[in-house]
């Protein structure tokens, strides 16, 4: 997919998470639930290209 559009997507579920969140503050609600999976998703997608070397490779030679 797309990675413009998998952030689009990402954006989109965590906005209404906070929104939902924030209407109806919960521990336990399926806002709570999109918003601690979205952030690790975004943290995964972007956050992990941090710790990579600028030389680094993806493809194996």
């Amino acid at each position: 997919m797309n990675p413009f559009k998998k952030s689009v997507i990402g954006s989109v579920l965590l906005l209404a998470s906070f929104i939902k969140y924030y209407r109806e503050p919960e521990i336990f609600s399926s806002a709570t639930v999109f918003l601690i999976l979205g952030s690790l998703a975004v943290y995964f997608e972007y956050g992990s290209d941090n710790f990579k070397p600028k030389d680094y490779n993806d493809e194996e030679e």
